[in-house]
């Protein structure tokens, strides 16, 4: 196995949610018997200077966010196996005075 990442492009942490809400207005559309919500909202979750954080994005921002996560998903899964061999060629696994 080679210990190199092929990688092109953005990447992200997190996830993306979206989401229709009612608002606070007593009178509203969205409070009636069959009730017309707001939204759709979309919302990215991940984490900022070690801190859980959400934002509301755009719709488009949603489909660039879902595309980057994806990206960071492929490059964490290489990571992960790049690790996996190395810890089989730790130090500890092979005779180090040779």
């Amino acid at each position: 196995m080679k210990n190199k990442i092929e990688f092109n492009g953005y990447i992200l942490n997190g996830s993306v949610s979206s989401a229709r809400s009612q608002c606070g207005k007593k009178n509203c559309a969205c409070k009636a018997k069959k009730p017309k919500l707001h939204g759709t909202y979309y919302r990215w979750t991940g984490i900022i200077a070690g801190k859980r954080t959400t934002k509301t994005i755009t719709p488009e921002m949603a489909i660039e966010c879902r595309t980057r996560i994806k990206n960071y998903k492929k490059l964490k899964k290489q990571l992960d196996l790049i690790l996996e061999q190395a810890l089989k060629e730790a130090l500890w696994t092979t005779d180090f005075n040779r």
